[in-house]
């Protein structure tokens, strides 16, 4: 038999800048693949290697920590926070030398060929210690350690670095930092702080959020991965769940409160955001994303998504979902204190945590409660809260409750100063809620509803079969004499999830089915590659083959289906990309 040839593939290098999967240490991060070799051998030479270098540089205190997955590895070291790109090449070079010998391409015959190894390895440790040279700031590590001994929040990055949130910030060049000694450290403050994650509902939970705050009387600000607002102006259009996001949003002067949402690549390419939290919610986990920086299993990735428990503070609240079952069987390992919510009263979880005191949030009779140990509060009924289409989206009433977890737990933050919390009340809560759809204004590309030639049209940016799944029970009993789908996927997902995808969506029963190509997230797929699975997968679940239309795109499938519509049909447009060209059709078509 054939000996496996050793692969040991670089995928990714980069800086870690807070607490993530692996540790709560800011450093260097490199996610590789591993065969032909046992994985634990890699690791070990990697580690070996990397604390050589580490010792040879002068950075004896520095650590490394590792986590081996499915077809590969995912190697780290800690480092200074004003040396992280020296970290990177530090890392890298410990890999590249690791690589080399275990492959046995390090391997030479002649003490001259030696020699000349030791050489370049001296040549590459100069050039190590060059960068660090270059990188170092030792007044910023100062600053950023008087900053903590006093308590204050501080933001850092490649430009600038600053003290204190909303209306105290001030922020400084890190080429011209300010004397320690003239800071007036009591005038830095904190601001209510929220992270919000999950596969599906994040958006849609921090816009419930914000409008609570905002029925508060405070300015709330809210990143997310389709703008950045500081109350009802969108500084920026694009995905700023990450770091930057929430230095730019930290750093502006009208932030009274803050709701950050924090997706899954953020969490993975550099760590959390913010910590020192008031509060994290964690809508859900379902298969999403998976095979990205080594998270292949949906147990991996509800890991990931629940690294937002440390970030919160000493006394903050960590919200879940008790009807989701990876949250729940993560839940022993998270040791913050924790809110509950369900669609059910007499969920287990939700009740053993009730019964100890805890906080929960749930359904009954109509009625969304919440409650602490045996104190309950009716806050809104079902009915009254728009998005949830009279109880038909179970998965808004999900969304529902998890936010009135965060709001009551932010409630309690007294980072705005003095001994007096935040205090988000009950009827600030229930009227966002009576106030929230799902309209285009309220919550873009989420359920958003028209009325196009006396037929009712949804769109929603569902991507995964889960939120499919969510989107097809919601208009599956709505009554129609024909019913319309359209389906648009990316490229980079698996010939199975296409598959599993589009049998969620077509428990809606629709009669037809419009497949819509999307030739910029074709993601090294053919054109027409992605529509045949759609239909292959719809015809291998009784839909008849002349009941599917291929189109080039979600606003193409849009403009048929706008064409094809009657009175009182019934149409779901779950648009993968080009939502605002069908969001200016659609909202044509309303006022014709």
């Amino acid at each position: 038999m054939a000996e496996t040839a050793i692969q040991l593939e670089l995928d990714d290098v980069r800086r870690l800048t807070g607490k993530s999967l692996l540790w709560d240490e800011p450093g260097s991060i490199i996610d590789a693949f591993v065969s032909g070799v046992e994985k634990q051998r890699v690791v070990d030479h990697w580690q070996t290697v990397v604390r050589n270098l580490l010792d040879e540089l002068g950075w004896h205190s520095e650590k490394s920590c590792y986590r081996i997955f499915e077809d590969g590895i995912s190697i780290a070291i800690s480092a200074p926070l004003d040396a992280l790109y020296a970290a990177c090449d530090i890392n890298e070079a410990a890999w590249e030398i690791t690589r080399a010998e275990i492959t046995g391409k390090a391997l030479t015959e002649s003490a001259e060929e030696n020699e000349g190894e030791q050489q370049s390895l001296d040549d590459r440790l100069k050039q190590l210690q060059q960068r660090i040279n270059d990188e170092v700031n030792p007044e910023l590590l100062a600053l950023i350690d008087l900053a903590t001994a006093h308590q204050v929040p501080w933001l850092t990055d490649d430009d600038e670095f600053s003290l204190g949130y909303g209306a105290t910030v001030k922020v400084w060049p890190v080429t011209a930092l300010p004397d320690p000694d003239e800071l007036d450290w009591q005038s830095f403050k904190a601001i209510p702080l929220a992270l919000v994650t999950g596969t599906n509902g994040k958006s849609t939970s921090v816009r419930i959020l914000s409008q609570m705050v905002r029925q508060q009387g405070l300015c709330c600000g809210v990143t997310s991965t389709d703008f950045i607002r500081v109350g009802d102006d969108i500084l920026d259009y694009g995905d700023y769940s990450g770091p930057g996001g929430a230095r730019m949003l930290l750093r502006h002067a009208a932030t009274e409160v803050a709701i950050l949402e924090v997706a899954r690549g953020g969490i993975l390419r550099r760590g959390l955001p913010v910590d020192r939290v008031d509060v994290a919610l964690v809508t859900n986990v379902a298969e999403d994303h998976l095979g990205q920086y080594g998270i292949n299993t949906i147990e991996a990735l509800a890991r990931t998504k629940t690294v937002v428990a440390k970030g919160l503070d000493h006394n903050g609240i960590l919200v879940l979902n008790a009807d989701d079952a990876q949250l729940v069987a993560l839940a022993p390992e998270l040791t913050p204190e924790k809110c509950w919510f369900s669609l059910q009263e007499n969920n287990p979880v939700l009740q053993a945590h009730r019964q100890k005191g805890g906080a929960v949030c749930f359904l009954r009779d109509g009625q969304l409660i919440y409650a602490v140990g045996q104190q309950e509060t009716e806050i809104v009924a079902v009915n009254d809260i728009p998005m949830t289409l009279n109880g038909a989206a179970r998965h808004n009433i999900h969304n529902a409750l998890g936010a009135i977890g965060c709001a009551k737990a932010l409630g309690g933050s007294k980072a705005l100063g003095g001994s007096k919390a935040l205090g988000i009340d009950d009827a600030s809560i229930a009227a966002a809620l009576k106030e929230f759809s799902s309209s285009v204004e309220d919550n873009p590309g989420r359920g958003n509803q028209f009325s196009v030639k006396g037929a009712r049209v949804i769109m929603d940016f569902a991507h995964n079969a889960h939120s499919m799944d969510a989107m097809a029970a919601t208009v599956a009993n709505i009554p129609a004499p024909r019913k319309f789908l359209m389906l648009s996927m990316g490229g980079d997902r698996s010939d199975r999830e296409i598959f599993e995808s589009t049998h969620a969506a077509l428990a809606m029963k629709p009669d037809i089915l419009v497949a819509a190509d999307i030739e910029q997230y074709l993601r090294g797929r053919e054109l027409g590659e992605i529509p045949a699975l759609i239909s292959s997968a719809a015809v291998s679940w009784g839909m008849p083959e002349e009941n599917i239309v291929i189109t080039h795109g979600p606003y193409e499938g849009a403009c048929w289906i706008v064409d094809q519509l009657e009175p009182d049909d019934l149409a779901l447009l779950l648009a993968l990309s080009e939502r605002d060209e069908i969001i200016q059709l659609l909202s044509d078509e309303e006022t014709n």
